[in-house]
């Protein structure tokens, strides 16, 4: 007779069960600013602190409306080809490349503010143009500082404006976390709030298998039909972000 115990998980070990490869995009800040590497910075060692294993990639490498056209998995399959399975992918990509590669999906990409009022125009903009242009929900990941100081009392005032904003202006009013962290007393590691960091990983969006004949599947969180021009490319989310 099987033994109930030992026989199941030799069964689960030859199964081969490994986690998906997820994509957390970041949208890249404009020119002079450094609000998104910062965020990039803060969740790569955020999720190494959960025992992840992470990969950063940076840019959109030449993305063309043919390319976004084949769908965003198999573009980001292409992209990440050699990267170990079950990694954190950080895709640090500009705006509209995002926009153009994700209309697809359901992806919600991140956006980084701190405490510059230029970041939350920027914050605007980003929303705008993903909800608009690629009918996505964006996250805004408030950067916070050490210490109890921050956000100041007009900067949570100018969150506050910019939810009122996309409520009034783009009929969606965008979730916004914060992330904070502070060095320890021996100054040997950084603590962060795990509670931001396992939200965040929780809106990745899941490559799929196409090797392995047995695996666990993640599908991604279904959403309606998508409000996106599906024939928009980067001249045309350029021109939207702009209006």
């Amino acid at each position: 007779m099987l033994d109930p115990l030992h026989d199941q998980a030799s069964g689960l070990a030859a199964m081969n069960l490994r986690p998906p490869t997820r994509v957390l995009p970041i949208v890249h800040s404009s020119a002079g600013s450094t609000y998104s590497l910062e965020l990039m910075w803060r969740l790569e060692r955020a999720m190494l602190h959960l025992g992840l294993t992470v990969h950063v990639t940076e840019g959109a490498r030449g993305l063309t409306v043919q390319d976004a056209s084949q769908g965003h998995q198999a573009v980001l399959q292409h992209w990440l080809e050699g990267v170990p399975a079950g990694a954190v992918v950080l895709l640090h990509a500009p705006l509209e490349a995002l926009a153009v590669l994700l209309a697809d999906s359901a992806a919600r990409p991140l956006v980084a503010v701190t405490e510059d009022p230029r970041a939350l125009v920027e914050a605007y903009n980003a929303c705008k143009v993903l909800s608009q242009a690629a009918g996505l929900q964006p996250v805004i990941i408030t950067l916070l500082r050490e210490g109890p100081s921050w956000p100041a009392a007009d900067n949570q005032d100018g969150i506050e404006r910019l939810r009122l904003n996309c409520a009034s202006y783009l009929s969606a009013v965008p979730s916004v976390w914060s992330l904070g962290y502070h060095h320890s007393m021996d100054g040997a590691t950084d603590r962060f709030d795990e509670s931001c960091a396992l939200k965040v990983l929780d809106t990745a969006l899941v490559l799929e298998e196409t090797e392995s004949p047995i695996h666990v599947h993640f599908p991604n969180k279904p959403r309606p039909k998508s409000a996106a021009d599906p024939h928009a490319g980067v001249s045309d989310v350029h021109r939207q972000r702009h209006a």
